[in-house]
């Protein structure tokens, strides 16, 4: 009975998925998507398959194959221990974690979680396991890497908390033995990044292990220390431990030629360094792409994942950033040749291999960006095939005849009604696949995995004759692309009282309505909305990379969790940050007279010691680089753009940057940014108006309850009113007859969505786009990407882009020229309660009038002298009034929304909502897992 009640289930969640992602709307729009495996090991056979198929928000599909079961958040390593398997996971989450699974079964047996502070004061929520067996341990952290001894010992790095982790196993339980401390090393000023990277305020700078490997003999211990571009050999019995400079960014360690080199991949060093175990020398470094140096500005290959291959000196070297394994002699010190990891001829990058394993004579190649794993012959480099995985998978393993894979993603993300965080809210994912079953089913998984990606050759015309159709339209009659970028929100929680849209919007989830958008709801009833869109990913790090280069480097998938969980490290996403202790530029934290949002363009010695972002950068680097190599005129008000290795944006892109246009400032209101761009474009009229512009208008992130901020209501209006104003501006220029302006968010992290936790919404306006058009096909930030590349001829910067469609269906033969409207903003200004200081109410009043406040400013003199006749010093900010960058470019889970809703609609009525969505599941009827996922609070 059981059984045929899981099948039922099934089914209708296998409909329901198929009707939303076919591009219609059901009556019942909140019903669930099942993205947890809640019921143990499962296999992925016809029978049950609804349980793990499914579509990303990307639009390309997964079905892993084989034997899977659940992992916690952000599972980033996979490794043999006894007759089990350990799989690490570091998501953005108060305990991070190692999952112990039978090896035949996939079972799981222990879990070892670990709190980066007291663990005695975490407070378990309703997805911690509490039945398995294991440790909670405080003060350490895990970060990508473990090794296991001949003892099978298990140790771990530890990323923030600066060790080694030993666990000892016995009786299917694992539990802390050891730390090994592991101290930061100065790295010479001429290496790359530079200068230190981690936050050290009021603590030692940190080694950052990251990777371990046990000696041949079980003696030794080598770490990576990502943070002191240093390894670490480790001696397991005394401690003791001897140092050795190896390059920027050590990411992987491996024994190759028997055991008598020790191969190290340098994530930002183009290279690997190989090192004599035995007298902790290096014998040489070998390049792996490109040399660098500070004034080069070609991306970074990413050496990463490392696998010897047996009875050899030879290793291969997955390069993340290029879809290329290279082999590399570490007796001759030299690149034997390089293996295409591309999906199909000439595909650009996003394949982005990172994870490598030899069995049985095979290369095996975890595919991060494809969501599979490669088949190599290990001898030759031919390829054999391709095996569907999770999402994002990160690691590979053998053992027994049999293939271990860990997916960062999982199954992806449904709905978040429960306001989880889509940082953190999907779980990872473990899979066991047969070696026995490759010679019979390969093939298969073959087409399924391309199909799965849209790769398939009929996939692939089919999507480009159409797009060529739409083209002719676009390069005839649209001549001008605007892209106005705003901060975090979902469909729901802007659009959710929007009664156009139907089982499309649920009211019971809006969080700001008519009266803070009135121009929003406006721009939406007489232009095209889309319904059914994705951010391509989960925050802030991502969305950037994702709305300016079509996909996101391997760098900040993995490094995003990590400081948004404030373990140690500076926000490197692509834009330079401060390194200098208190905060980012423009944030309240930076010492006063820094507090300059417009440094990063202006003067970056400003910021003192700032960070070095050049090793974000997706290859083929940003739509902007595009736009200047083929000579298409264009404006950037307040994004990044590629830097050189030094820091240094080029003499030509600074010619298109409005470098007066201020960065993050949660004090400079979106209504100057408005006038600023406003003004700059009426100084360059005709010839001189940009052909494209892309605007970043940020106040609708607000800043929660903060106090002396502006409340989340007004920084929504202000934002609602800036982004109108800049339309109907647009809308009065000649220009607009021949330009399409697109509205969306950077990604969905801070609300509620009862669809999909990735959805946000999209607009399209201009003469040739439909009016009152609801567009419920699925897109993603991509396609608009994809639709300006098509109207400037520009080629694809990655394997999403190139196969994504032009939107289409949106476009009408008939235009309307007329200007847009302009509706009044219907929230007063005001402020967040709470006690102020002078330095915020300087702040805000300097930053109304879009001036930092700083030494020549005539707030500073008044300020000054209010210090001065009250005989006090320079306080800093108060408590929860200053953002850290850990917290600004990110909108801390649920508690960030438990304080937007607070702010905005009161406690009662918080209340109220929590009360209704844990009714929510049980009307749908549906199992709770359905709308529980990472940590909910």
């Amino acid at each position: 009975m059981e059984k045929r009640r899981r099948n039922q289930t099934v089914c209708v969640v296998t409909l329901l998925l198929n009707l939303f992602f076919s591009g219609y709307a059901w009556s019942d729009a909140a019903s669930p998507v099942i993205t947890r495996i809640s019921n143990g090991p499962t296999h992925s056979t016809p029978e049950y398959k609804g349980w793990v198929t499914h579509v990303l928000p990307t639009g390309r599909t997964i079905r892993p194959v084989g034997l899977v079961n659940g992992a916690p958040n952000f599972a980033t390593d996979v490794v043999r221990v006894g007759n089990h398997v350990a799989a690490m996971a570091n998501g953005a989450t108060r305990a991070q974690t190692i999952t112990l699974y039978d090896q035949k079964s996939l079972d799981r047996v222990a879990e070892i979680a670990a709190y980066k502070k007291d663990a005695g004061k975490a407070t378990p929520n309703s997805t911690d396991v509490t039945d398995l067996h294991g440790d909670v341990i405080g003060h350490q952290s895990f970060f990508q890497g473990m090794a296991v001894g001949p003892d099978q010992t298990l140790y771990a790095a530890g990323g923030d908390s600066g060790d080694i982790a030993a666990f000892t196993l016995k009786g299917g339980e694992l539990t802390l033995s050891r730390r090994y401390p592991l101290i930061w090393q100065p790295f010479p000023k001429d290496q790359y990044p530079y200068a230190y990277q981690g936050h050290y305020v009021n603590q030692p700078r940190l080694f950052y292990p990251d990777a371990v490997a046990v000696g041949p003999h079980g003696k030794y211990l080598y770490v990576a220390g990502m943070l002191s571009n240093s390894l670490a050999r480790v001696d397991i019995q005394s401690g003791q431990t001897d140092y050795l400079n190896v390059g920027p960014y050590p990411y992987a360690v491996a024994f190759a030629d028997g055991g008598q080199k020790l191969v190290i991949s340098l994530w930002g060093g183009n290279a690997v360094a190989v090192v004599d175990p035995a007298s902790m020398q290096l014998l040489g470094t070998v390049r792996v792409g490109p040399s660098t140096g500070p004034d080069k500005t070609a991306a970074g290959v990413h050496p990463a994942a490392l696998v010897a291959v047996p009875h050899s000196p030879d290793v291969f070297v997955a390069l993340a950033n290029v879809d290329r394994v290279a082999e590399v002699d570490t007796v001759g010190l030299r690149v034997k040749g390089f293996l295409d990891d591309s999906p199909y001829p000439d595909a650009p990058p996003g394949s982005y291999p990172d994870g490598l394993t030899i069995a049985g004579g095979k290369l095996f190649v975890a595919n991060a960006g494809n969501n599979d794993v490669a088949v190599y012959n290990d001898q030759t480099g031919k390829g054999l095939g391709l095996i569907p995985t999770g999402w994002y998978p990160t690691a590979i393993s053998h053992a027994d005849n049999a293939l271990y894979v860990v997916a960062a993603k999982g199954l992806g993300s449904g709905p978040n009604v429960e306001h989880q965080w889509v940082g953190d809210m999907m779980d990872g994912l473990i899979q066991k696949v047969d070696l026995n079953e490759l010679s019979t089913h390969l093939p298969a998984w073959t087409r399924q995995s391309l199909r799965n990606d849209g790769f398939t050759d009929a996939q692939r015309e089919a999507r480009h004759l159409e797009n060529v159709k739409t083209t002719v339209f676009l390069r005839k009659h649209i001549h001008y692309v605007v892209f106005i970028l705003r901060e975090n929100k979902t469909f729901d929680e802007d659009l959710g009282d929007y009664k156009r849209a139907g089982a499309w919007a649920e009211p019971h989830l809006d969080l700001y309505g008519p009266k803070d958008l009135p121009n929003l709801y406006h721009l939406a009833r007489h232009n095209t909305l889309f319904a059914s869109f994705m951010a391509d990913g989960e925050v802030t790090a991502q969305g950037h990379q994702w709305t300016t280069a079509a996909s996101d480097s391997d760098f900040v998938q993995r490094m995003w969790p990590e400081y948004y969980s404030g373990r140690g490290l500076v926000p490197n996403p692509g834009w330079t940050q401060s390194l200098v202790p208190g905060g980012a530029a423009g944030t309240g934290g930076m010492p006063l007279g820094v507090d300059n949002p417009y440094a990063i363009y202006e003067n970056l010695s400003v910021l003192g010691k700032w960070s070095n972002p050049w090793i974000s950068y997706p290859q083929r680097l940003f739509l902007f680089n595009d736009l200047l190599d083929h000579k298409v005129s264009f404006e950037d008000f307040g994004e990044f753009v590629s830097r050189s290795q030094a820091g240094n944006i080029s003499t030509v892109m600074k010619k298109h940057l409005a470098t007066g246009f201020p960065g993050w400032d949660r004090m400079m209101l979106d209504t100057y940014r408005e006038k600023m761009a406003v003004h700059w474009l009426e100084a360059h009229p005709g010839a001189q108006f940009p052909h494209f512009i892309y605007i970043w208008l940020p106040d609708d992130h607000t800043a929660g309850r903060s106090p002396c901020y502006y409340t989340p209501n007004y920084y929504v209006a202000n934002n609602d009113y800036a982004t109108a104003g800049f339309i109907h501006y647009l809308s009065t220029t000649p220009e607009w007859k021949h330009m399409v302006v697109f509205l969306t968010e950077d990604d969905a992290q801070s609300g509620a969505d009862h669809i999909n936790a990735h959805r946000t919404f999209a607009l399209a306006m201009g003469p040739w786009v439909k009016k009152g058009y609801l567009d419920t096909k699925l897109y993603s930030q991509v396609n608009i990407l994809k639709t300006t590349e098509a109207i400037f001829g520009l080629p694809p910067m990655s394997q999403w882009d190139e196969n994504a469609s032009v939107f289409s269906g949106m476009w009408t033969d008939h235009p309307d020229y007329a200007e847009t409207r302009l509706l009044p903003m219907q929230v007063p200004v005001a402020f967040n309660v709470g006690q102020c200081d002078d330095y915020t109410l300087m702040r805000r009043e300097a930053g109304a009038l879009g001036h930092p406040l700083h030494p020549n400013s005539k707030w500073y003199a008044w300020y000054k002298a209010r210090q001065t006749q009250r005989g006090a010093g320079l306080p800093p900010p108060g408590k929860g009034e200053a953002y850290a960058p850990t917290t600004l470019l990110k909108v801390p889970g649920p508690e960030q929304m438990k304080q937007e809703w607070i702010a905005t609609k009161g406690v009662k009525a918080w209340h109220k909502e929590v009360a209704y969505l844990k009714a929510y599941a049980q009307k749908r009827n549906a199992p709770i897992a359905a709308y529980q996922a990472g940590e909910t609070e």
